[in-house]
């Protein structure tokens, strides 16, 4: 008799559930573990993305002040106007260029006859910078326009003289911006480039 009674107090204990308290308990204890992580992850998310903005906004900056200053150094001056319309400024920079051969060295141009590049931003849209190529018809240089950057928010060129025609010296300031998760992150450098004429 004594041996039935545990085995059914063993039962009984055995066929015992979960009650609703427990699994209430439970449910909230796996939220709020579920919300930490949660809450960890996108806060690492969120530090790598503006993190990753810091990274490619200064690479932008860089390979456009690399670009700029490299053209400068190989032009023959600046050039009032050309292509139609692109005038010098403090916004704009148009490089004279001596033409290419057909071996693609450089040469003395009869006359006028230069190649021209262009640095501005663009008209229809303000955040790229563009960079145009006309080439004279006797030079072998092709013609093309290339985005430099797309998250341009300012471009400035400085002379070392009144007259940018006469300057030997150019001083480019360009700042690049863009706004990730709601933070917006600005890269602002600076370059000086003599021509290589002057």
């Amino acid at each position: 008799m004594d041996s039935k009674r545990t085995i059914d107090k063993l039962h009984l204990t055995f066929d015992r559930g979960v009650s609703l308290v427990e699994i209430l308990v439970g449910l909230s204890v796996f939220g709020f573990v579920t919300i930490l992580i949660a809450s960890l992850y996108f806060t690492h998310f969120k530090l790598f993305s503006n993190q990753n903005t810091l990274v490619d906004l200064s690479s932008q900056n860089k390979l456009v002040l690399d670009d700029i200053t490299n053209q400068v150094r190989e032009s023959q001056g600046v050039a009032t106007s050309c292509c139609g319309g692109d005038t010098t400024s403090a916004t704009v920079l148009v490089l004279q260029l001596w033409p290419l051969d057909a071996a693609g060295e450089p040469f003395q141009p009869a006359g006028n006859a230069y190649d021209f590049v262009v640095y501005q931003r663009d008209p229809s849209d303000n955040t790229k910078l563009l960079k145009k190529t006309a080439p004279d018809a006797t030079s072998t240089r092709v013609a093309k326009t290339s985005i430099l950057s797309s998250t341009v928010s300012n471009l400035a060129f400085t002379y070392d003289n009144a007259d940018p025609t006469l300057a030997s010296e150019i001083t480019i300031d360009v700042t690049n911006t863009q706004t990730t998760y709601g933070k917006t992150h600005t890269i602002s450098q600076s370059a000086s480039a003599v021509l290589r004429n002057k």
